[in-house]
């Protein structure tokens, strides 16, 4: 009899801790990056057009300019008119 209820008793934590899993899983927000296309003009660098697009962001605007860069791979090289960067906008949850 005793190991009847400990066998129940086992699966019965399991079921719960499960369903609980679940319910986490399906509660956490499901994030996604928008982003923008930006053209680069002649006189254009990427701190001019990040503040362009600032009044969409939440980060500081350091933060914003590096991301840009990192997004496009620009480390050690200069923009040129005509190439096209992606911006990151917003995070959607």
């Amino acid at each position: 009899m005793k190991k009847y209820i400990s066998r129940h008793a086992l699966e019965l934590l399991m079921v719960v801790s499960m369903a609980c899993a679940v319910i986490v899983m399906a509660t956490q927000p499901v994030t996604e990056t928008i982003y923008a296309r930006h053209t680069v003009q002649s006189g254009d660098t990427v701190w001019h057009i990040a503040e362009q697009y600032a009044d969409r962001q939440c980060k500081p605007f350091n933060e914003f300019v590096y991301e840009i860069q990192s997004e496009n791979k620009l480390a050690g090289r200069y923009i040129q008119p005509g190439d096209t960067l992606v911006i990151p906008l917003a995070v959607v949850k």
